[in-house]
Formats: C-alpha cells, sequence, structure tokens
C-alpha cells in the first residue's frame, strides 16, 4: 500500500488502531527533508525581521 493509500485509509477507517500505527511507523521511518545547521542567532533574527517587515508591506 502506498503512503497516500495507508493516509486514505486511515482517514476512512479513523478507528482502526493497527493501521494508524502503520502509518505512524512510516511516517517516523522517512528521512527529513530538510537538515539544518546550526544557525547564528544574529544572522536568524535580522532574516526573521526581514520577513516580517515584507508580510507589513502587503
Amino acid at each position: 500500500m502506498t503512503m497516500r493509500e495507508l493516509k486514505k485509509y486511515v482517514l476512512e477507517h479513523r478507528n482502526d488502531q493497527a493501521a494508524f500505527q502503520a502509518l505512524m511507523e512510516r511516517v517516523d521511518s522517512q528521512a527529513q527533508a530538510q537538515v539544518y545547521s546550526e544557525v547564528d542567532i544574529h544572522q536568524f533574527s535580522t532574516l526573521v525581521d526581514q520577513h516580517l517587515n515584507s508580510q507589513t508591506v502587503l
């Protein structure tokens, strides 16, 4: 069963604990899409400020 099929099955059969557990095990076993390195706190703060300022312009 594909991940999409398993998600659909779990949504349609919310009381099926075994299916839910299988879904959670698959989710946990997937590699993370993004790996982050250490972040300079000052650089991060600057990026957050820039983002917030760009949001207020809209």
